[in-house]
């Protein structure tokens, strides 16, 4: 990855990783102790009024303490959505002071990944026109040596209507033999190599 050739932005991105993740975590403690205030308030209420309805002293009160810590954590996560703030500016920044640099570490890492599927669609596509090649000879025998029809001794069996041209993509729901090679072509042109197979094709 590019990132990890520029260190001060792979710094840049872990500092940003982790404020996330901790603004995450403060999301959900506010979360949680918003919903322990509630609660808290509601079981105070019920029970001051049993209290006081059978004579008996007011008990302390949970909710105060569960919302100072709920006011503590809502401060936490504000200053956090401001570190964050901080953080994408100063990425953003360094990001712009050095956009040539990383332009150019990013062309050369898309160039070679380009370079590896060129490479690899290349040998694909080789054996694919080979293997086309072996099934256009078996389909040329095949009309000059018929198989024998076996003998039909059996019951009739329901029709099967197929609309259109036979083709091997509406019989067999595979993608047309053009497809595969021209999608394989535009991938083997990623790289610098020769195209596969317009040499010989051109001769034959």
């Amino acid at each position: 990855m590019i990132i990890q050739k520029v260190p001060e932005l792979a710094r840049l991105e872990e500092a940003a990783a982790k404020l996330e993740l901790e603004h995450g975590e403060a999301q959900g403690r506010v979360a949680g102790l918003s919903q322990k205030v509630l609660e808290a308030r509601e079981d105070d209420l019920n029970r001051e009024a049993l209290a006081l309805n059978s004579g008996r002293k007011t008990p302390k009160a949970k909710e105060p303490e569960l919302r100072a810590q709920l006011e503590s954590a809502q401060r936490e996560l504000e200053v956090l959505e401001r570190r964050l703030t901080l953080a994408a500016s100063e990425r953003s920044h360094y990001v712009q002071k050095h956009g040539e640099r990383l332009m150019r570490l990013l062309a050369g890492a898309q160039a070679a990944e380009g370079e590896k599927v060129a490479e690899g669609a290349s040998r694909v596509l080789e054996d694919l026109l080979r293997f086309f090649r072996a099934e256009d000879d078996l389909r040329a025998m095949r009309r000059l040596v018929p198989a024998a029809a076996p003998e039909n001794t059996g019951e009739p069996q329901r029709a099967v209507t197929v609309w259109g041209p036979m083709t091997t993509q509406n019989v067999t729901g595979g993608p047309a033999r053009g497809d595969l090679e021209g999608t394989l072509r535009y991938l083997a042109s990623f790289g610098a190599a020769t195209v596969v197979g317009e040499d010989a094709e051109g001769a034959a």
